[in-house]
């Protein structure tokens, strides 16, 4: 399998932002909001805020304990939306028990959404195909391009563990040309898909799940799925078993986690640039 290498791409994105940025004359700003005390959450939003202030943009990180009411965790969110100085909101997730993730996020004003998973600008998606796309999204459409494959008309198929992520990542597929299919747990009859399948993105938390026996040679195969085995970082591809098969695949890490966070930070510029017009 050919190596898609997402930090490569990612550093590109951060090195052309960079200079966009020091031409900019308001300063993009991005807030995040990070509740409890969960490690690797903790570690993605250091990662978000080095990337951030590395390119420029100003970082505002809300920390909460877990513990916080609702209220007081969206009553910030509320005064963010207000702050002129703060273009782009991210709500960290998980959220521990019982705050309501939906409820929370759902208080980011639709203009100032980085993540870009809020159902109002959901919308603006399906019905405007130039229209922003979950940052997540984009950065996977991105992966994908690189490889310089043509893809339209191809056959896709999104393996997700909910609809949160599997229903965007399929229309923005859409949008690209691809013929998509999404398939939800149990994935009995997932293999039927991805052996026909051109491109596939996997996004189940099942480590080594995807073999190279429920492939096609040649596909384009983007792993976001990350768990931890044995102490060691492991996607839901088994590339052991893909080592020797034709076609392209993300690592894991270093393919989709540095995109997502390159994409987040052009978002957060693009947000600033729309807040001036």
């Amino acid at each position: 399998m050919n190596r898609i290498d997402g930090r490569q791409l990612a550093a590109a994105i951060r090195a052309d932002l960079t200079s966009k940025v020091s031409a900019m004359a308001t300063k993009p700003g991005l807030a995040i909001v990070l509740v409890g005390d969960d490690p690797a959450s903790h570690t993605y939003v250091r990662l978000k805020e080095k990337a951030a202030k590395e390119i420029g943009i100003h970082v505002t990180i809300e920390l909460f304990p877990a513990s916080v009411t609702e209220a007081d965790v969206t009553s910030t969110l509320q005064t963010l939306n207000a702050d002129p100085s703060i273009h782009g909101i991210i709500v960290q997730l998980p959220l521990p028990a019982p705050l309501n993730a939906d409820r929370i996020v759902g208080t980011i004003a639709p203009a100032k959404d980085a993540d870009g998973f809020l159902p109002v600008n959901l919308e603006r998606v399906r019905q405007d195909p130039t229209a922003l796309p979950p940052v997540l999204c984009d950065g996977i459409w991105q992966l994908i391009a690189s490889t310089g494959q043509l893809y339209e008309g191809k056959k896709a198929v999104v393996l997700a563990n909910s609809t949160t992520f599997g229903e965007p990542m399929a229309m923005h597929l859409t949008h690209h040309g691809l013929d998509v299919q999404i398939a939800y747990p149990p994935f009995h009859h997932s293999q039927e898909l991805t052996r026909a399948a051109d491109v596939i993105v996997i996004a189940i938390g099942q480590p080594h799940f995807l073999k190279a026996t429920d492939i096609q040679p040649g596909a384009t195969i983007i792993d976001v799925g990350y768990t931890r085995v044995d102490g060691k970082d492991a996607g839901d591809v088994d590339t052991a078993s893909l080592q020797d098969v034709p076609g392209w695949l993300t690592p894991v890490p270093g393919g989709v986690g540095p995109m997502t966070v390159a994409m987040l930070l052009q978002r957060t510029v693009t947000l600033c640039s729309n807040a001036q017009r």
